[in-house]
């Protein structure tokens, strides 16, 4: 845990995160000799914007890994909540703020089922965000009704559009929900819960903490940290289609898995979760540059996330024997 700043810490954060650095160097190096286009303010810009709802999204995914468990439904979160935005602006002609509080409630108590099947009724994590990922799924579609819903409403619109000092807001939003997410996880009790869920749940239980209250509530934050996802990606398009946030679940685990923290819990970083966005981000954003067909990005990320694992479980392993 990033609990100190004493140069031990530093040292050891560096040291965990070495390889996921000099890989992001590595593959930013390749990816500025390919095209001189890369380098560019403009480029680098729309690179942390078009990545920012993944960053929002990768903090909710960092707090369920980092317990030991998955949200597979963050994807599916994230589009219904961004075609409830957009049909209740463009439908029902609702305010900006009552539509935004509805969008945060309803990705509340998705986070919310998921967290209550996990924790009190012990369904693997897995499987119950499995369910409400086809449950969204299917709502967004039923909502849609299979067609793209187009919102013209400016102040809407603006809340994905807007820019603050030449800096699109959307940015300013993911560094908010990082801070806060490192805030969360080294400055409060409910981060050093969250790390102890998912380095032993059991011990956890013994030391006095309420293993299926700080089990579920996570889900709750992520479920939010979705609503903001879907609301900032409709307004930013200015429409929600029923395949909105498809796809999304596999970069925010990408994002967590190769910043470094274990599929098994208990070990991770906000630090390192950055940097592994920024590379799903420089992957991305360099095929796009150099014209290379987008299909070839998921079998990038696949391979990644595999070579991650690998690195993961082989780190155990040494550490087991030592």
């Amino acid at each position: 845990m990033e609990k100190t700043k004493s140069p031990g810490a530093v040292g050891s954060y560096l040291k965990r995160n070495a390889g996921t650095i000099i890989g992001l160097l590595i593959l930013t190096a390749i990816v500025s000799f390919s095209t001189p286009k890369f380098f560019t303010s403009s480029n680098l810009l729309n690179l942390l914007r078009s990545n920012s709802v993944n960053a929002i999204i990768s903090c909710g995914m960092l707090l369920a890994i980092l317990m030991g468990e998955i949200d597979i439904s963050v994807g599916s979160t994230v589009g219904l909540t961004g075609i409830i935005g957009a049909y209740m602006m463009t439908n029902m002609g609702a305010p900006v703020w009552v539509t935004v509080i509805a969008c945060l409630a309803v990705g509340a108590l998705v986070g919310a089922v998921n967290g209550t099947a996990i924790a009190y009724l012990h369904v693997p994590a897995f499987v119950a965000t499995l369910a409400t990922q086809c449950i969204g799924r299917g709502l967004t579609e039923i909502i849609s009704g299979g067609i793209t819903i187009r919102v013209r409403n400016d102040g809407y619109t603006s809340l994905g559009n807007a820019s603050i000092g030449g800096i699109s807001i959307i940015i300013l939003y993911a560094a908010i929900v990082l801070i806060a997410t490192w805030f969360l996880l080294n400055k409060t009790r409910f981060g050093y819960y969250i790390y102890a869920l998912g380095g032993n749940k059991t011990a956890a239980q013994y030391s006095g903490v309420n293993v299926k209250k700080y089990n579920m509530l996570p889900y709750v934050l992520i479920g939010v940290l979705c609503g903001v996802g879907g609301i900032v990606w409709s307004a930013r398009l200015g429409s929600a289609s029923a395949n909105l946030g498809s796809g999304f679940e596999m970069d925010a685990i990408a994002a967590v898995v190769i910043g470094g923290t274990s599929m098994s819990g208990g070990v991770g970083t906000m630090g390192g979760t950055l940097i592994g966005i920024l590379i799903i981000g420089v992957i991305t954003n360099g095929l796009n540059l150099m014209q290379i067909n987008s299909f070839w990005q998921n079998v990038l990320k696949g391979v990644i996330i595999m070579l991650a694992v690998i690195i993961d479980v082989q780190r155990k392993k040494r550490s087991s024997r030592e």
